[in-house]
């Protein structure tokens, strides 16, 4: 019986996104299942490429000549149906190709790699030596060094290594037509995988004497040592014994010919490092905590089961909850993943939960290297595995028993991609836990508006902690009117109250944690004559003064260039940094505390590897009193001794052109808030803003979510942005403005072409063609078109605007530009 397979062929073009159809050869028909990892000829040159097998069906409709698969890459499936399935959702969902969504849960460190190769056609093979000395006269001098090349390469040699002669491809061809050569492609499969071999005897020890003297068997004086020692060290890894016993492989090998030792090769892992370290503390859990856990556990097993909202105040435990979820999952033979936002800034966690759970505990993020990730990917699939930790990818780990995700500090913009598909990992994990029936965990101090909305539409379970673990008060925030400090001639960064404060702490021996919201020393430098910005020359943004190299960097394409003693423009002398960076904080204030230690942490300073935990090290072996930071400071970090935080300009974010500023704004002061009294000493918190009345900042000083909640709904509804519409943005970028231009107007027009073929007259819905707001990054012009599901069916919208940017990109677009389309960005920048 004849079988079919729908394939998914891995290519990076638009004309390829879809299903192909290739026949199943005999011999792989009881072997080939949904989800095999297939090789198969594709385009005109039949060139091996590696597909993904997505169905497997008996017939064909119509009657199509269909090319073969030539072979099967992996003894099992690497994708399962429900990886296939998600696939499919998630192209649907985020306007994105086959390939896009499979490099996400492809496993790391998997290569394949193809060429073709020449041999002698048998007919050519088979001549005498007189006859084949005949034939040779009879090509032409290129010919004849093709033949010469096959044979001194012992019958079969790679095209490319024949490339210099002229026009070889028309020259192989022409040749294969003939029947005087044969052109095929090899393949090379390669995993990122490393093996270690270990040594030990083929039998018991008396055995094995009764069998050297029965055959008689000598041994060399070094063969004997080895015999000696593996009696009593059985299992030993290969190059170990070498270097013990200075031996060598020949040695080895000859105790293998006599059949004495054994090798076997089995799977290493390779484990990335961790220097942050803390130790387990057991903890007594009080009734919020308890609840908590009691309400998870009790319905894990339940199907329909909503979502868990975890909104619990910073410092309320939540992570102890999650740990109390997970040991209750894995007594029931259940694996758990938990995602945090940014896995460098959380080595606490990860430090604790392999102090709970021990080696059964992976982390998985973006910088491991190849290896680590395939190794990662391979302890799962063998079960070694049963917990992972990881930033958003962690999502598409191979789990077979998954039970339990968690999504901590939920309301963090990494958890949805920048990168194509732009997904974000909550609706993922939302739609795995409806599929499998898995508990999903969202926890937050500060959940995301839209999130909370879905709460008050009861499509999640709310689950609160309102005290913190340590029944102590949330530290006291107090708002410094940074007007009146201006007024009574204070022009410091620091107001009064503030630096009063900081005195006081470390005369207690306690830490300070400064918080602004942008790194470097100062904001932009301009000349005061005539105000000239120094701007980069890739985007349309002004460049970020770094002190120490007196030097401006661009914070979006890392362009920088040194800061002149005169202005370019007029000559004047009045060059000056404007606005304030974390150096220019750090200088002020070692000029203000002079004995005090202090420690910077921002992109600058933890761009090194491992250059986080050293800092964070630092800082909770107190070797520093003053850590100042930018929003890194804000996730999730636990220090005992900090008492005091300081939030520099919280007003910044305010006046960010974006409808999410408000809420941002307000976590971040929560968040940054509660890095202070996390232990037994009572915490404090300056707060210093030049908007005292905006409700954004009322609310967070309060602690009121609930207040900021029904502020900010009102707000959202009027202009109708998310919860209560979807926002698509199409951002179209090139290096020629002209032509960005030309092809944001040539989508618009195409869209309203369809929408009125569709009966559909009103627009309002659309906004743009407009340049973006950072009209240039990295040489790359930007315009952009937002459209909101307004009046309009979502469904509908996202066809059109995948049937124009995909199916029919290259009629609507040049080639030289990039179309991205994000559905619910987080900033509309």
């Amino acid at each position: 019986m004849e079988k079919y397979a729908k394939l998914v062929v891995r290519s990076n073009t638009i004309y390829t996104d879809n299903l192909f159809t290739y026949k199943v050869p005999d011999f792989l028909i009881s072997e080939l299942r949904i989800g095999h990892r297939v090789l198969v000829p594709f385009g005109r040159g039949n060139k091996p490429t590696e597909a993904f097998v997505f169905e497997i069906i008996d017939n064909l409709d119509e009657n199509i000549k269909t090319k073969e698969i030539v072979d099967v890459l992996d003894e099992n499936p690497i994708f399962r149906v429900e990886d296939l399935e998600l696939v499919n959702w998630m192209k649907n969902r985020y306007l994105c190709t086959y390939i896009d969504c499979i490099n996400l849960i492809y496993p790391k460190g998997y290569k394949l790699n193809n060429y073709k190769v020449v041999t002698l056609n048998e007919s050519i093979e088979n001549l005498s030596e007189h006859k084949f000395k005949e034939f040779l006269l009879t090509l032409n001098e290129n010919q004849t060094k093709v033949i010469e090349l096959i044979i001194s390469n012992k019958g079969k040699i790679k095209v490319e290594k024949i490339k210099d002669i002229q026009n070889v491809n028309s020259l192989l061809d022409r040749m294969a037509k003939k029947q005087i050569i044969n052109l095929y492609w090899e393949y090379k499969d390669h995993k990122n995988e490393k093996k270690i071999c270990y040594i030990s005897l083929t039998m018991d020890n008396d055995e094995l004497d009764d069998y050297i003297k029965d055959n008689k068997i000598n041994l060399g004086s070094k063969q004997k040592e080895i015999v000696k020692f593996l009696k009593n060290n059985n299992n030993i890894e290969i190059n170990d014994l070498m270097e013990l016993l200075n031996a060598s492989k020949k040695s080895i090998t000859s105790l293998y010919d006599k059949n004495l030792i054994t090798l076997k090769l089995e799977d290493y892992y390779r484990n990335p490092d961790s220097i942050y370290k803390s130790s387990y503390k057991d903890i007594t859990l009080n009734n919020e905590q308890q609840y908590a856990i009691n309400k998870i556990t009790s319905q894990m097993f339940e199907e329909n089961k909503k979502p868990y909202m975890l909104h619990g105040i910073t410092g309320s435990g939540k992570t102890e909850v999650y740990m109390e979820v997970i040991d209750y999952a894995l007594k029931q033979g259940l694996d758990s993943i938990v995602l945090v936002p940014e896995i460098a800034l959380t080595p606490q966690t990860i430090s604790r939960f392999k102090n709970r759970f021990g080696d059964i505990v992976g982390v998985f993020h973006s910088q491991l290297s190849e290896g680590q990730k395939h190794d990662v990917y391979k302890a799962i699939k063998a079960g070694k595995i049963r917990i992972l930790v990881g930033a958003r990818s962690a999502l598409f780990a191979p789990f077979n028993s998954l039970g339990v995700i968690i999504i901590d500090e939920f309301h963090e913009t990494s958890y949805k991609s920048e990168k194509n598909p732009k997904f974000s990992a909550i609706e993922i994990a939302k739609y795995m836990s409806i599929k499998n029936d898995i508990s999903l965990i969202l926890g937050s101090a500060t959940p995301p508006i839209d999130e909370y909305y879905k709460v008050k539409n009861n499509e999640y379970e709310l689950i609160e902690i309102k005290n913190r673990a340590n029944n102590k008060p949330l530290p006291k925030i107090k708002v410094i009117d940074m007007k009146e400090q201006l007024n009574n001639g204070n022009k410091s960064i620091f107001s009064i109250p503030l630096q009063n404060e900081i005195q006081e702490a470390i005369k207690n021996k306690s830490q300070v944690i400064l918080f602004l919201n942008r790194r470097g020393y100062a904001s932009f430098v301009s000349c005061r004559a005539c105000g000239y910005v120094f701007q980069c020359e890739n985007c349309d943004i002004s460049l970020t003064y770094h002190k120490g190299k007196n030097i401006g960097r661009c914070h979006y394409c890392g362009y920088e260039k040194e800061i002149p003693k005169e202005c370019p423009d007029c000559g004047s002398k009045y060059i000056k940094p404007f606005g304030v960076g974390t150096q220019k904080i750090e200088e002020e204030l070692k000029t203000i505390f002079p004995e005090s230690k202090i420690l910077r942490m921002d992109k600058d300073t933890t761009s090194k590897k491992g250059s986080l935990e050293e800092i964070l090290n630092k800082f909770k072996n107190e070797e520093a009193d003053i850590l100042i930071g930018t929003q890194m400071l804000s996730k999730g970090l636990d220090f005992e001794n900090v008492t005091l935080v300081g939030i520099l300009s919280a007003d910044m974010m305010l006046n960010f052109p974006d409808f999410k500023s408000f809420e941002n704004t307000f976590q971040l002061i929560t968040q940054v808030s509660g890095r202070a009294g996390r232990s037994d000493k009572e915490g404090k918190v300056i707060l210093q803003t030049y908007d005292t009345d905006h409700y954004a900042i009322r609310r967070a000083i309060n602690y009121d979510y609930e207040g900021f909640y029904s502020d900010e709904i009102k707000i959202r509804k009027a202009f109708g942005y998310s919860p209560f519409n979807n926002m698509i943005s199409v951002v179209i970028s090139g290096e020629n403005e002209k032509i960005v231009k030309q092809n944001s107007e040539n989508m618009y027009n195409s869209i309203i072409y369809l929408l009125k073929n569709r009966g559909i007259n009103d627009f309002e819905f659309i906004l743009g063609p407009n340049p973006c707001s950072i009209t240039k990054i990295n040489q790359n012009y930007r315009w952009q078109i937002l459209f909101k599901d307004d009046n309009i069916e979502i469904n509908l919208l996202k066809g059109i605007i995948k049937y124009i940017c995909i199916t029919k990109r290259d009629v609507v677009f040049n080639k030289d530009v990039n179309v991205s389309i994000d559905i619910n960005p987080n900033s509309v920048l």
